[in-house]
């Protein structure tokens, strides 16, 4: 079906090679199908968070590290791998915050889960921001812990504010995020590792702040 849907067209634009790698594999020909990798404008996610102000609006305490994730609360996405991985990271850093942006159909279930674990005060649910660039900034690390990705824009947008990733590495995210370089990559589904990676930064906030750096040279 979906080579029978792209022969209509001349060219197809794939925005990673996972998913280029997808449409040559269920049957659309190879000579047609290029990438372009998505791209963005890294200006605005490149002014400098003022962690006072940022702090006291999502009510966070004045020195507590923040992990944030943004996305869709759709199942692919991995909400319930940080959920179950979060235990790991709060027996360590038992100050940390943790901000779920966005909305979709499982958010209600994931409050449910965060308050039924105790998580529910170190989980917040800011909902859907269209200031994330002015927020972005201010994470000490974003964890993107999705089991299906094309690439993931978000991971983008977190390297142009300079801050560092953990994520699973499927689809196209290892085409965004360099492992050990700008960020570190996990095996999807599973949140013992996942919940090591996040460690692993918080406990090394120069080893993240230069992942940040990298991130944001190679945006």
């Amino acid at each position: 079906l979906v080579g029978a849907k792209y022969r209509l067209y001349d060219r197809v634009i794939a925005i990673s090679m996972a998913i280029r790698d997808v449409l040559v594999g269920q049957g659309v020909d190879p000579e047609t199908v290029h990438c372009v990798w998505s791209a963005l404008d890294p200006t605005p996610f490149q002014e400098p968070c003022i962690r006072e102000v940022f702090h006291r609006e999502m009510g966070l305490p004045p020195q507590a590290p923040v992990v944030g994730m943004a996305a869709q609360f759709i199942q692919r996405k991995g909400h319930d791998v940080l959920l179950q991985a979060l235990p790991g990271v709060l027996r360590l850093h038992p100050d940390a915050r943790i901000l779920l942006f966005g909305q979709g159909p499982l958010r209600e279930e994931m409050v449910r889960r965060a308050r039924d674990a105790g998580l529910e005060d170190s989980v917040h649910f800011p909902g859907f921001r269209d200031d994330l660039p002015s927020l972005l900034p201010c994470l000490d690390l974003l964890v993107h812990p999705a089991t299906m990705e094309g690439l993931g824009v978000i991971l983008l947008q977190a390297g142009a504010a300079g801050i560092p990733v953990v994520a699973a590495a499927a689809g196209g995210v290892p085409e965004a995020v360099v492992d050990e370089e700008t960020g570190l990559l996990v095996p999807p589904d599973d949140p013992h590792a996942l919940a090591d990676a996040v460690n692993d930064l918080l406990e090394n906030p120069e080893r993240a702040r230069s992942m940040g750096e990298a991130a944001r040279r190679r945006v």
